[in-house]
């Protein structure tokens, strides 16, 4: 399943609002509230509300009901209010190479050229790749677009990092984000986000998969496949409507798409196969996870960037913790959380600790 997590997507905000955030800048130094684009063209202010509402609006059309930016912000509108800032705080930052215009160029290539399996992947259209900065390697940076190698390496709780050549499959992640463009962060399973991972190329339709080693494209389930025995498996489309048959095991068949906010409800005690069903969204403390038992009658995750905390990543069920607010206090532990409202990381307080303070990304800031 690709859905983006709370503790994030954020995987810093999926990489593909890169244009305007994970990746942004303008002219080097420069005023971002009213600086125009190449040649004195768009606003930095309407090309960061074009890029935000070009993503924005994707996650609500590549998912069923608006899932993805239901369970992430809480409302497509909450998903464009806060991708804006993030963007004009990188359109001022030093070095970048990211101005107005480059924006409005990704817009664009939305509408033309970017599938929503492409987007869950990580695998933007070229337009909408990082533009070169003129920062080196090792220099801070909180945007790709600042550096010369188009990567800033800023991990999955830090807001700052530093320019960093381009991960190539192999190389140590702790999230997707860890892994630049078009790779996925694999982890062994029953890990939580704070393990740490490998990152591994998507397998495409009909490929040769495996579970936490070799991972299927979005919108496809790795089926037949056993961990155990390195038995591998084939890459197969996701079912993609309620009702469709499937097998939450994905041994006989493909399980449910849960990009579009769908979960393989079991018909039988004994049995995985079954129907798709859509995720039930809840609020803070409310229970999440599996509802009910032998078999499951549905499954419920958390609404606005909430966190399932479990007892252990294995168990069934747990409670949701709602997201919390920007400069509060968060933990990026999994069995307690809270987690930040995206686009903000919860920033460890010191080093080897998981509690921390919610803080918004401001590649302005990190130098």
């Amino acid at each position: 399943m690709h859905i983006p997590s709370s503790g994030f997507i954020v995987g810093g905000v999926l990489f593909a609002l890169a244009a305007c955030s994970g990746s942004s800048g303008g002219t080097s130094g420069g005023s971002p509230g009213d600086g125009g684009g190449e040649g004195g063209g768009t606003s930095a202010m309407q090309a960061c509300a074009d890029s935000a509402h070009a993503s924005c609006t994707k996650r609500d059309t590549c998912s069923l009901g608006g899932y993805v930016n239901d369970s992430t912000y809480g409302s497509e509108s909450a998903c464009e209010s806060r991708t804006v800032p993030t963007c004009l705080d990188g359109l001022g930052a030093k070095g970048t190479g990211q101005t107005p215009a480059k924006i409005e160029d990704c817009v664009a290539a939305y509408a033309s050229n970017y599938a929503c399996a492409d987007y869950f992947d990580n695998n933007p259209p070229t337009a909408c790749v990082p533009p070169a900065g003129t920062l080196a390697t090792g220099a801070a940076c909180g945007a790709s677009a600042q550096c010369a190698s188009t990567y800033c390496a800023t991990g999955q709780y830090a807001v700052c990092g530093t320019c960093q050549p381009l991960p190539a499959a192999g190389a140590p992640c702790q999230g997707n984000a860890d892994c630049g463009r078009d790779l996925a962060c694999v982890k062994p399973a029953g890990s939580t986000t704070l393990t740490m991972g490998t990152c591994a190329a998507w397998v495409a339709s009909g490929g040769a998969c495996l579970t936490n080693t070799a991972p299927c494209e979005a919108n496809l389930a790795c089926v037949g496949d056993d961990v155990t025995t390195k038995k591998m498996g084939t890459c197969q489309a996701q079912a993609t409507t309620v009702g469709a048959a499937c097998d939450g095991s994905r041994k006989t068949m493909p399980n449910c798409n849960g990009d579009l906010g769908l979960v393989c409800i079991p018909t039988a005690k004994t049995s995985s196969v079954g129907t798709c069903k859509t995720i039930s969204l809840v609020a803070g403390g409310m229970p999440c996870g599996d509802i009910g038992a032998a078999p499951i009658t549905g499954y419920a995750a958390c609404e606005a960037g909430g966190l399932c905390a479990k007892a252990a990543p294995t168990d069934p069920s747990g409670m949701c913790v709602a997201a919390a607010n920007d400069g509060a206090a968060c933990d990026g532990d999994p069995s307690k959380g809270p987690p930040c409202q995206p686009p903000a990381k919860c920033v460890p307080t010191a080093a080897g600790a998981t509690a921390g303070t919610c803080t918004v990304p401001n590649a302005e800031k990190c130098m």
